[in-house]
């Protein structure tokens, strides 16, 4: 992971992350990031080592009784440790706050920080250095999220909630990128139990699910890169069914097979219908030279992408630790508690635009 910003960016693009942050010096045992507290810069970790830790509610409902479940009195749990070349506060320039979780130094550590306001304006002057950083980002985040299954899957959780406010990522696009992914896919229409993208192979194809549902699946195993492979050629074997476990379902509106357009990455998930599915399937090869090609799209679907690899990790964070509280139909809603499916103001614009953009989208395709 830690060569993924060296890979992506060029030469120039780090001139001016260089030139526009300011190196701080955290001392062990100092919090670069606060649980639950808006992050304001976004962090390169050029020295040292931190650790990712999330607090459990004690005053909520699931933490007293998952802590009593668990003979857990400590309600703080570690949850990922970060070195050199890693980013730290992601949150802060894709509209998703608080942080979910408390980053800690390990050991005397140096970052580089880049305030949001520059980041921001740097982003929409520069569409090329845009769209490598997010595209930088967006692999950081998969790769982060593979780390954190093999977490998810010690700790026997249960599925992961299903996305909300999917309809928001179409609000990261225009009208023109999705009158060209009409024109350049296709639309499927899959069985059940069909697998569209398997753990250890390269996805082919990026799909935006039109209806119907799937099944997020991981392998128990523990792998590596080349382990995955193997997984992937012994997975025809009805032994290898066993280790295969759900962890969250998907549906109307969610965009996957995303890996098809990072470089030789291999899929750490399967991908499976659960119903009748309809799909808009875009080839990768002319997603990436459409991508190649037009870089202020490139910014705009890697951020996307980014801003979709965000809310998986932060639910799978949130799961983990049950760092934030959820609201529950016919509870008292406090103005002092801040609930995870709440929405800002500030996106509010980007739902509705996305919802009616994913509708057009749906009309065209004759799907409603």
């Amino acid at each position: 992971m830690t060569e993924v910003l060296l890979k992506q960016l060029n030469s120039q693009d780090l001139q001016w992350l260089k030139l526009n942050g300011e190196r701080q010096y955290i001392n062990s045992g100092e919090s670069l990031i606060q649980q639950k507290e808006t992050v304001e810069c976004l962090y390169i970790i050029l020295n040292g080592e931190f650790v990712g830790i999330i607090s459990r509610q004690s005053e909520g409902v699931l933490g007293r009784a998952f802590s009593a479940l668990e003979d857990d009195s400590n309600l703080e749990r570690e949850i990922i440790r970060l070195g050199e070349g890693e980013i730290i506060g992601e949150m802060s320039f894709l509209d998703i706050s608080p942080a979910a979780n408390t980053f800690t130094a390990v050991e005397d550590s140096l970052v580089l920080g880049i305030s949001r306001e520059k980041l921001q304006k740097k982003l929409k002057q520069d569409v090329g250095f845009a769209a490598r950083f997010y595209r930088a980002i967006a692999i950081l985040l998969s790769e982060r999220f593979e780390h954190l299954v093999n977490l998810y899957l010690r700790n026997r959780m249960g599925k992961l909630k299903p996305l909300q406010d999917i309809p928001m990522l179409f609000g990261e696009f225009k009208d023109s990128d999705v009158d060209w992914m009409l024109s350049c896919g296709f639309l499927q229409k899959v069985p059940p139990g069909q697998t569209l993208a398997q753990v250890g192979r390269q996805a082919e194809n990026l799909y935006i699910i039109l209806r119907g549902k799937m099944s997020l699946i991981v392998n128990e195993a523990k792998q590596n890169q080349i382990s995955k492979v193997f997984v992937a050629l012994e997975l025809e074997e009805d032994s290898q069914a066993e280790l295969e476990r759900e962890i969250a379902q998907l549906t109307c509106g969610e965009i996957v097979g995303e890996t098809a357009t990072f470089d030789s990455h291999l899929s750490g998930v399967t991908l499976r219908t659960e119903e009748d599915t309809i799909v808009l399937t875009i080839p990768k090869e002319k997603l990436l030279v459409k991508l190649q090609q037009d870089p202020a799209m490139a910014a705009r679907f890697y951020r996307a992408i980014a801003i979709l690899l965000s809310g998986r990790l932060q639910g799978l964070i949130s799961r983990l630790g049950f760092g934030k509280d959820s609201y529950q139909f016919g509870q008292t809603l406090s103005s002092e508690t801040e609930y995870e499916d709440e929405i800002e103001l500030s996106i509010m614009d980007k739902i509705f635009l996305g919802g009616a953009r994913f509708d057009w989208m749906l009309k065209r395709l004759g799907v409603i």
